[in-house]
């Protein structure tokens, strides 16, 4: 996993002119909010359900025991 600093302009996410042009593949997007986004629940529940999909997976179940 590499984490990468973009932007996003209204409509899509740009990437960095050096991380253009390469194959398809999953991410996962963390956003910056400010202090009235951070508490609205709906984007907060947004986000439960997606690191939900990316952990739940067997290699990362050996920490769940730790």
């Amino acid at each position: 996993m590499v984490a990468i600093k973009t932007t996003f302009d209204g409509e899509r996410i740009v990437l960095p002119e050096a991380l253009r042009g390469r194959p398809p593949q999953e991410v996962i997007i963390v956003c910056e909010t400010n202090e009235s986004e951070a508490t609205d629940s709906s984007w907060l529940k947004a986000q439960e359900q997606t690191f939900a999909k990316a952990w739940d997976n067997d290699e990362d179940a050996a920490y769940d025991s730790l």
